[in-house]
């Protein structure tokens, strides 16, 4: 009697059912039993309730929670299962809620959740064939929702600004411009039915629709401003001249359109095309550079490696080296003091130019105008940083005027700035020159505005010899 008491007592423990219950409750739950294999699973939810009853008997109790657990094991293969058959079907639905599908299009979602939800059941009732089949139609349902999401997404503001681009009858008067736009939203669209996930090329694409939508809204108002009379068709093309004449200006051209755009269109792209060869020009010029000073260094480790310890030749090429990455050192630090608007740094052999871009006087007059002092204390900094160098200002003006008169009033500039320089930045007069080069030295075209500007001009040449450029 004592013998089966305890017996008895173990096998209806409350404590190592429940235990045993939660065991098989987790596992289920870790491989999503509760989507997977929804009907056993709440078979299992219904006995556990009643194993969870603290006024009925440990026997009860205890059948209770080993009636729930064998659901839950049985909810867990069924889900392990699923897992496997419906493998396209869950990834594809799992994409769709990372796109906020059931919200988006909760028609659609309900369609294809009412399949996912049967073809769990198929397979908790032993019909894998039906499963299968819902498994294809499900996923693809799921699959259109994901591209549907993405879609709206990434072409919403294309859709809408060709949207508004028809608002303001750019479908009547820009109608080139807007079917461009059109153009552009459609392939985005078909790049994403493509390779949905392309979403760098899928961005420029209707980066450039939205911007040919937004010439045809502008091309629109413009086109109905000339037909209200609101204005002329030569003073819309006045406007557009004015425009390519800043641009002309900028590039130092002399903006000619007589017979039409195409001798200047011409020269900008010439223009252009030399700038494009000389940036590549200085490009390699800093590759070969760097693989100069790499050649360096490895002719340093195979003289150590032949004579060891110090060397002449070793020295020479440390010198070399180290000589080479302080004049950078040097220019880096003199060319970040100063703005676009203030100066142009540059140098040519071991001369620095500081093109003072910013520095202004009164028409005819060689005094320095107070707006003007910022700029001199940032070149007070820049001659700082070559303390041994010799300083040579130049005066410079455009081609107007009497020659004569330039070359003087040139020559008076530079003594202008000679002369601050020595009271206010303290620099020995001896290390500087002051020249007037007049109208002698243009950088840019005299037969332009803006041309003319570049050349009235103040150039500070520090010169450092080779041996003294470094400090």
């Amino acid at each position: 009697m004592c013998l089966y008491s305890t017996v008895n007592a173990q096998e209806f423990s409350t404590e190592q059912c429940l235990k045993d219950l939660k065991l098989a409750a987790d596992n289920a739950n870790e491989v999503s039993a509760k989507i997977l294999a929804p009907q056993t699973y709440k078979k299992a939810l219904a006995a556990q309730g009643k194993a969870n009853s603290s006024s009925k008997k440990a026997k009860y109790i205890c059948e209770q929670a080993k009636k729930s657990s064998l659901y839950f094991r049985s909810a867990t293969e069924n889900a392990k299962l699923a897992s496997q058959i419906l493998k396209n079907l869950i990834l594809n639905r799992r994409n769709a809620i990372k796109v906020n599908g059931p919200n988006k299009y909760l028609s659609k979602w309900q369609k294809a959740e009412r399949k996912f939800v049967l073809a769990n059941k198929s397979i908790e009732n032993g019909n894998l064939e039906r499963a299968k089949k819902l498994n294809i139609e499900a996923a693809k349902d799921f699959n259109e929702i994901e591209l549907l999401c993405i879609k709206d997404e990434l072409l919403s503001e294309a859709k809408l600004k060709i949207s508004l681009a028809k608002k303001e009858k750019a479908d009547r008067y820009a109608q080139i411009t807007l079917a461009q736009a059109q153009k552009f939203l459609d392939m985005a669209d078909q790049e994403l039915t493509i390779n949905r996930y392309n979403f760098d090329v899928v961005t420029n694409i209707t980066n450039r629709s939205i911007e040919r939508s937004a010439h045809a809204i502008f091309l629109s108002q413009l086109i109905q401003n000339t037909q209200d009379d609101l204005i002329t068709t030569e003073e819309l093309i006045i406007q557009w001249e004015t425009d390519l004449e800043k641009i002309a200006n900028s590039a130092d051209i002399y903006p000619l359109m007589t017979d039409g755009y195409n001798s200047l269109t011409n020269s900008l792209v010439k223009y252009i095309d030399i700038l494009r060869n000389e940036k590549q020009y200085l490009e390699q010029d800093q590759k070969d550079n760097l693989i100069q000073i790499a050649d360096m260094k490895e002719e340093i480790r195979n003289l150590d490696e032949r004579l060891g310890g110090a060397t002449q030749e070793r020295e020479t090429l440390i010198q070399k080296i180290e000589a080479q990455a302080r004049v950078k050192e040097q220019f880096d630090k003199v060319e970040k003091m100063f703005n676009s608007a203030e100066a142009r740094v540059f140098r040519e052999n071991n001369n620095v130019i500081l093109r003072l871009i910013g520095l202004t006087f009164e028409s005819n007059e060689s005094k320095i105008i107070k707006e003007s002092i910022p700029l001199l204390v940032k070149v007070e900094k820049a001659i700082d940083v070559y303390p041994r160098s010799e300083i040579i200002i130049e005066g410079h003006t455009d081609s107007q005027g009497d020659d004569q008169l330039n070359q003087k009033l040139s020559q008076l500039r530079a003594d202008s700035i000679k002369q601050y320089m020595i009271n206010a930045m303290r620099v020995k007069s001896y290390r500087i020159i002051a020249t007037g080069f007049g109208e002698t030295r243009p950088v840019a075209n005299n037969e332009t505005a803006l041309g003319r500007e570049k050349n009235r001009r103040i150039d500070i040449v520090l010169h450092s010899s080779q041996s003294n450029e470094i400090n």
